[in-house]
């Protein structure tokens, strides 16, 4: 995606944004403008735009999936914070994505942040690592099973997602 069609969508959003957090006041109008502007320009630089697009017709599957392992997450922690017997086991894990580089491995490493029991640590070439709450989990399984539901939410074929390209 090229660079005005990304400054455009994204300073809308962001302009969105700051309407939804003043109420829609107009007398933060210019303010909201800069701020977003600057927002926007701060956000190009750190994530510039990507070839890769998400496909709009698997975005509900990934909210779903993404909406339901979270539920799943919060009950986990929970049973484990009132259930301190629970046995856990905490580690490292590293892995090697097959994802491409850019966006569809960003979005990977935040999802897993976000799952049950991992965070993700670093994210650096074409590897992985998480810190995982119990290592006797099959963390190993989701990794891969959540790659697939990225790769899918961007429109990669198992063939795409072995390289960078």
């Amino acid at each position: 995606m090229s660079r005005l069609p990304t400054l455009v969508l994204r300073w809308l959003m962001f302009s969105l944004v700051w309407w939804a957090l003043t109420d829609g006041d107009a007398s933060g109008f210019v303010f909201g403008v800069a701020v977003s502007f600057l927002v926007t320009w701060i956000s190009l630089l750190l994530f510039p735009p990507s070839r890769y697009l998400i496909h709009l017709q698997a975005l509900p599957g990934f909210v779903l999936f993404f909406l339901s392992r979270s539920l799943l997450a919060a009950f986990d922690v929970s049973r484990r914070l009132l259930s301190p017997s629970l046995p856990v086991t905490p580690g490292y894990l590293r892995a090697v994505l097959s994802l491409p580089e850019g966006a569809p491995r960003w979005v990977l490493a935040n999802t897993l942040s976000l799952l049950p029991g991992t965070l993700s640590v670093t994210l650096e070439g074409n590897e992985i690592e998480l810190h995982c709450l119990d290592l006797t989990q099959p963390v190993r399984q989701d990794l891969e099973y959540t790659q697939a539901r990225v790769a899918a939410l961007f429109g990669l074929t198992p063939s795409q997602r072995e390289g960078d390209g």
